[in-house]
């Protein structure tokens, strides 16, 4: 599984929370050239924000701008 999280950082580290970022199909094509067959895109604008647990419980997270009530969790099938 490839999650992939798009920030715009042309402008330095202040502006990396800005709700830049590629187009629909830009984002197709850099899943394409990454080999993906399959792809899901959720826009998220200054939603868009990303965490991550492994294993054993250490998060790394990127924020937005605004939390957002909302999860979605995936599970290795056994």
């Amino acid at each position: 599984m490839i999650i992939a999280l798009t920030r715009f950082d042309a402008l330095g580290g202040s502006f990396e929370r800005l709700p830049l970022g590629l187009t629909t199909p830009e984002m197709a094509a850099v899943m394409g050239a990454m080999g993906c067959r399959d792809a899901l895109s959720l826009d998220g604008g200054i939603s868009g924000q990303l965490l991550l647990r492994d294993a054993d419980g250490a998060v790394r997270s990127w924020p937005g701008l605004r939390s957002v009530p909302l999860g979605l969790i995936g599970r290795a099938k056994h």
